[in-house]
């Protein structure tokens, strides 16, 4: 080759060795100057072996619930949500399609009612006072939602426990308007049960079913149910097939025409249990209830059975004396907690849950915060609400009863296994019990980690986070749900090493 092709060659090489070095990060020519360079100043850097062992997200409590009263579960924050850690949610009725985030189970609960006749010809199903519609010499009653909703919805999600009905024995209130809960006859409840979980059972064999609940466990309400179990075993034939009891465990008064539970519907007492406003708040007494109805379904062979609770709390207002969130949380929450995960009785209890009374109970409520202004002031007509709603006084976030809440269940360990599973046949039966850590190790070498505690130094906070096992869904587009699941603090030294 001749010389000055080696010339051209090692002229090539040598700009295209400046080019590449001039978009080397961290890389120049030496300087033509004789002055001294300044070392950049290093920036500290810790690498950190992260050892991750057993480690859970914080879990749903398969036990706890709280009522949904007046927007989705999806429109509040995923971090308080999350921080309830509820097991399960119902709201009242069938909600085809109902979310299910976070590890979230959804009880529907169809609604029933018997037709009333006003002003001696109109059909309607809220009237106080007014008679029931008879044809043919029977009662009639209707359903809510449909029963095409119901058929659909049992469908697309097989092996649901239904509820049927919701204080079906409150007879309707109000004067100069009519408010209602599933008013009914208990004969004619025996064949509403009957029929909607007939029809539930075509479309899913799988389903499973629990009476609609009572607003608490006193003599006249188990009077009432009495009627209910007799009705069934005469018109079928056979005692009343129920997978899983179901009670309220309110403290109202029982009193023909005046404010509280009422007397349930076709009984002729004017008078019942007569407790006190102060009463409201008294977690002994729904214990009581509890207790009583634990001995009645005892008494029909069903102690073998779980108990759960659709519907319980403190109805009175917090600006009623003594119904402040303090005292809600110190004279019932915290005592129903305690009382349903710890309290046995061998006599009385199911026994596939170490003989607990109850297994599973749903708060009232999760953002019932309705109310009313009246002179530039607004009164909330119910308790117990863990969020606000955002619709009343208040912008969306934890009222201090959810803050009280999140505290309580923040300290439980993992527990999202049910003590029972139902067989096919409807039969409890003990589930296999599984143990799980919910720990996180860090391993840092020289540097310690800790949560929470200050530095004197630099430090990096480390933000751990884990997806919902259900997709939220917002608008017409899916959004993955995530949330923080640990944080630890790492103090860096103060100074780089040399």
């Amino acid at each position: 080759m001749k010389r000055k092709h080696w010339r051209r060659m090692l002229g090539f090489v040598v700009v295209l060795f400046l080019l590449i070095a001039s978009w080397t990060p961290g890389w120049s020519m030496p300087s033509q100057s004789s002055e001294r360079q300044t070392v950049p100043e290093l920036i500290p850097r810790a690498y950190l072996p992260l050892v991750m062992k057993n480690y859970q997200a914080p879990s749903p409590l398969w036990r706890f619930c709280a009522a949904q009263a007046r927007r989705s579960i999806l429109d509040y924050s995923e971090t308080e949500i999350i921080g309830l850690r509820l097991g399960w949610i119902v709201d009242w009725t069938v909600t085809p399609n109902a979310p299910r985030p976070y590890g979230m189970e959804y009880v529907p609960i169809v609604r029933v009612k018997q037709w009333k006749l006003q002003d001696g010809s109109t059909w309607t199903t809220c009237c106080v006072g007014c008679p029931y519609v008879q044809v043919g010499g029977r009662y009639t009653y209707t359903v809510q939602p449909d029963w095409s909703m119901i058929r659909a919805a049992a469908q697309a999600h097989p092996g649901m426990l239904w509820v049927i009905g919701n204080e079906i024995e409150r007879v309707d209130w109000g004067q100069g308007y009519c408010a209602r809960q599933d008013e009914i006859l208990p004969e004619v409840y025996a064949t509403a049960y009957h029929e909607i979980r007939q029809a539930i059972l075509e479309v899913d064999p799988t389903a499973k079913f629990a009476i609609g609940g009572v607003i608490q466990a006193t003599p006249l309400r188990l009077q009432y149910l009495d009627r209910v179990w007799n009705a069934y075993l005469q018109q079928y034939g056979e005692p009343m097939p129920v997978d899983v009891w179901n009670v309220h465990a309110f403290v109202l008064q029982e009193k023909r025409g005046s404010w509280g539970a009422e007397i349930p519907a076709g009984l002729e007492a004017d008078e019942g249990r007569l407790y006190s406003v102060l009463d409201n708040r008294n977690f002994s007494i729904a214990w009581e209830h509890i207790q009583a109805f634990r001995t009645w379904m005892k008494s029909k062979g069903q102690q073998n059975k779980p108990l759960i609770i659709t519907e319980y709390g403190v109805n009175m207002p917090s600006d009623f004396a003594g119904f402040s969130p303090e005292e809600v949380r110190d004279y019932f929450m915290y005592p129903s907690f305690e009382h349903f995960m710890n309290q046995t009785d061998p006599n009385i209890g199911y026994p596939a849950d170490n003989y607990r009374l109850v297994q599973r109970w749903c708060w009232y409520s999760l953002d019932d915060d309705s109310g009313k202004w009246e002179n530039g002031e607004y009164h909330q007509f119910y308790n117990g609400n863990l969020l606000y709603s955002g619709l009343g006084e208040k912008p969306t976030g934890l009222s201090p009863l959810g803050h009280y809440w999140r505290d309580y269940v923040s300290r439980l360990p993992p527990a999202s296994e049910p003590p029972y599973t139902l067989s096919a046949s409807g039969e409890p039966r003990a589930a296999p019990r599984t143990s799980r850590a919910d720990s996180l190790d860090i391993g840092v070498g020289s540097v310690d980690a800790a949560d929470g505690r200050s530095c004197d130094g630099q430090s990096v906070r480390l933000v751990f986070t884990a997806p919902s096992p259900y997709g939220a869904f917002f608008g017409n587009g899916r959004r993955e749900a995530s949330y923080v699941v640990k944080e630890a603090l790492v103090c860096l030294p103060s100074q780089a090493s040399p």
